[in-house]
């Protein structure tokens, strides 16, 4: 039996061709467990030495949440990791839509990046602003509203971890890909440090884990919130499977790059009418016969 047709189309698009589509059994993309960083505590409420009820503090704050693709979560109060690579974008939280925009995932945030509202880079001004002062409050709020994300990929390691409610939970002991976004300033700034430090050694991030712990701050209205501190851990040698690791993060990086672009295009579809004499026109001449 001749393999022609097998040989003419390669893996999906012969799939399309023949109707079966995985896109029409509308598959997930690729999942990574998401670690951040929790800006409240989870309180339960327990019994103290005289039996009254009191809150108590079960998850403090600046915890790590590791959130796996099964949507367990964990905490614990560390984190140490190795870092594989890292991306830029401009993200900000549509309320009323309860959704994320965001733009494309970039090295570096320049230029004029796609986003999923169908603009570039969410609506915000892609020029550097002398005079802030000058700038009018619509553009300042919007600016304000609109986050520098930095999203890092690699493996954790978790110390002691537990649930919401403190029980210890056993399981994730090795080393787990995460994904993570990283908007405060200052948590970036540890975090670049972290990463300087290693590249003076003339490693790669991934040659050298990071430990992470928590610092909390106080904001001018008296809440609390918790930024980064990343140090240097230790010299690691790269495993065997790192590869294909990083492989599996830079799929994911471009399956997300192509559902941001495929929003774009949704809401830049070009409207154009045409005109019925040239469809006349079009539909005559297939019909000459040759």
């Amino acid at each position: 039996m001749s393999n022609e047709l097998s040989t003419n189309f390669a893996g999906t698009d012969m799939a399309a061709a023949m109707g079966f589509s995985e896109a029409e059994a509308g598959p997930s993309g690729p999942s990574i467990p998401r670690l951040s960083q929790m800006q409240s505590p989870i309180m339960a409420e327990g019994l103290d030495e005289d039996g009254e009820l009191e809150e108590k503090v079960v998850v403090p704050l600046g915890a790590f949440k590791l959130k796996d693709v099964n949507g367990n979560e964990v905490y614990s109060r560390s984190a140490t990791l190795r870092l594989f690579a890292q991306r830029q974008q401009w993200t900000q939280w549509d309320s009323a839509a309860s959704k994320m925009n965001k733009t494309v995932m970039a090295s570096v945030l320049k230029g004029d990046l796609k986003d999923t509202r169908g603009t570039f880079n969410l609506g915000r001004p892609n020029k550097y602003i002398k005079d802030w002062n000058a700038v009018d409050e619509d553009t300042k709020a919007l600016m304000r509203s609109i986050k520098n994300t930095k999203v890092l990929f690699g493996k954790v390691t978790l110390g002691k971890t537990t649930d919401s409610t403190g029980a210890t939970v056993k399981g994730y002991e090795e080393e787990i890909d995460f994904v993570m976004d990283v908007k405060n300033n200052d948590s970036k700034k540890s975090l670049d440090a972290a990463m300087k430090g290693i590249t003076s050694k003339k490693l790669l991030p991934i040659e050298h884990t990071i430990k992470l712990s928590s610092q909390k701050e106080t904001m001018p209205t008296g809440n609390m919130y918790a930024t980064i501190v990343a140090v240097l851990g230790s010299q690691k040698d790269m495993y065997e499977g790192d590869q294909a690791t990083l492989r599996s993060f830079v799929d994911y990086v471009d399956y997300a790059n192509d559902y941001v672009l495929s929003e774009w295009k949704k809401l830049n579809k070009p409207d154009v009418a045409i005109d019925p004499s040239i469809l006349d026109a079009i539909v005559q001449v297939e019909e000459i016969p040759f």
